[in-house]
């Protein structure tokens, strides 16, 4: 396959190519942002085939609606909401087949968003307790840390992606981090007390 000279667009101007009609810039939009949201959408639900059927239709209902669609600040938090949103008003289709709602559902993390938090510690022990802690937050406080510490997307972004006003985001921001560094600490204070009684 030829390098496209389109490869090295932004977003916003594929974006801009896409809308009116240039299948080219909507490919390599779909190239672009497909891994990304298949590791977001994952996180939600682990069966692959639904992740991503929900990604194909959302790069399909793009398409279909193009001359529709306005100008956006982020396509990246563009995509990652209309994704968030199609998984779910598909919820029939999770394998448990349990009605959820945006209050009530999983996320799960994984261990690139510790790597994140502490790249500096080579220490598995440290890497595995840290998952630990992470995996004992509240869903919503995982993926407003996710999205904030992971995508890197600003407050206002993560806001429109899981359809919360800024204040909330910061609230749930401070809360997990607060309930992180809480655990944390507790996690630290039992080891230190465990070991203090094998001296």
């Amino acid at each position: 396959m030829s390098f496209s000279p389109k490869c090295t667009l932004s977003d916003s101007e594929l974006w801009s190519n896409f809308r009116v009609g240039d299948r080219e810039c909507y490919t390599l939009l779909i190239n672009r942002y497909t891994g990304l949201l298949y590791r977001y959408g994952i996180r939600f639900n682990q069966n692959d085939d639904f992740i991503k059927d929900c990604i194909q239709d959302v790069f399909l209902a793009l398409w279909d609606s193009r001359e529709n669609i306005s100008q956006t600040p982020s396509v990246k938090s563009y995509l990652f909401k209309a994704l968030r949103l199609k998984i779910f008003r598909e919820q029939s289709k999770w394998n448990n087949e349990e009605l959820f709602s945006d209050e009530h559902y999983d996320f799960l993390i994984e261990f690139n968003i510790e790597d994140r938090l502490i790249e500096e510690q080579q220490s598995h022990e440290t890497r595995d307790k840290l998952l630990q802690v992470l995996n004992r937050l509240p869903k919503r406080q995982k993926e407003v840390l996710y999205l904030r510490f992971y995508e890197n997307l600003d407050h206002a972004r993560i806001a429109g992606i899981m359809g919360l006003n800024k204040q909330s985001v910061y609230n749930l921001l401070h809360e997990s981090v607060s309930n992180l560094r809480k655990a944390w600490l507790g996690e630290m204070a039992l080891l230190l007390s465990l070991l203090s009684r094998c001296i």
